[in-house]
């Protein structure tokens, strides 16, 4: 009798094999399966989302566009801690330079009140389309002077609201903010560009996204510049934290009212 001898099994042999055991019923490990069907649902989600984007867009005009702003002619603020009261009506605010890093789209009022008798001004603007960096629309909007290092030192967070800075230039003390329609307050580029990312995740977001309601990020801005007279024989301290507490009478009431996008 003839002694058999084995001989090494191919690769031909081995897929043979492979396919035999799962024709058994038995279960063929694919470590790939998983990333498969990750990247397929996520492209499936992408692309429901851009169909829908699409045929919306075919309905609606409006698509595109941002949602106007409308700047009231009177706002009641709370009276919390201060006598506040609005001295004029609303002036529109033009701004018709051109720059680097321009909103695609921007309106404005200046509003103005007195604080505790203290007089007040607001200039403030509806940006779209923005970075979120306040010390260019400062440097290229306003008289106001101020280093950008300056700035960004000066920014200072406070929950449950976010970040303003304060500072003061040739006798008047400034507070500057970004209100957000999602998230907290910014005044650095880098501030809004985190607060932006970390609602990406919400789920109204990622709904709204897929039904082609909503960006992911929002990118749009209520750029708020409040200033105060402050002469040399003035309490800063004391005129920085009134100046503060009609900035949080403020954004309590725009932030609710934030326009859809």
């Amino acid at each position: 009798m003839d002694n058999e001898v084995d001989q090494p099994k191919t690769a031909e042999d081995l897929t043979v094999e492979q396919s035999e055991v799962t024709a058994n019923g038995s279960p063929s490990l694919n470590i790939s399966d998983g990333k498969h069907k990750l990247r397929f649902g996520l492209l499936a989600a992408l692309a429901s989302g851009s169909l829908l984007i699409f045929g919306r867009s075919l309905l609606d005009n409006s698509i595109g566009k941002p949602t106007p702003l409308i700047f009231p002619e009177k706002i009641e603020l709370a009276q919390t801690q201060l006598k506040i009261s609005q001295t004029k009506p609303t002036e529109p605010i033009v701004d018709n330079k051109d720059f680097f890093g321009k909103p695609r789209f921007m309106t404005g009022r200046r509003y103005e009140y007195l604080v505790d008798n203290l007089p007040t001004n607001i200039d403030f603007r509806y940006a779209v389309g923005t970075d979120g960096d306040l010390y260019t629309l400062i440097k290229e909007l306003t008289d106001t002077k101020i280093e950008e290092e300056d700035l960004r030192l000066k920014a200072v967070r406070k929950d449950p609201i976010g970040y303003r800075a304060i500072f003061d230039y040739q006798g008047r003390l400034y507070l500057a903010a970004c209100v957000n329609p999602r998230g907290i307050s910014t005044v650095t580029k880098e501030q809004f560009d985190d607060n932006a990312s970390s609602q990406t995740l919400d789920q109204d977001v990622l709904v709204g996204w897929l039904l082609g309601q909503k960006d992911l990020r929002d990118r749009r801005c209520l750029f708020t510049l409040i200033s105060t007279p402050l002469p040399s024989n003035s309490d800063r301290q004391e005129r920085s934290e009134k100046l503060e507490k009609f900035w949080i009478s403020w954004y309590e009431w725009w932030k609710p009212r934030f326009p859809q996008p």
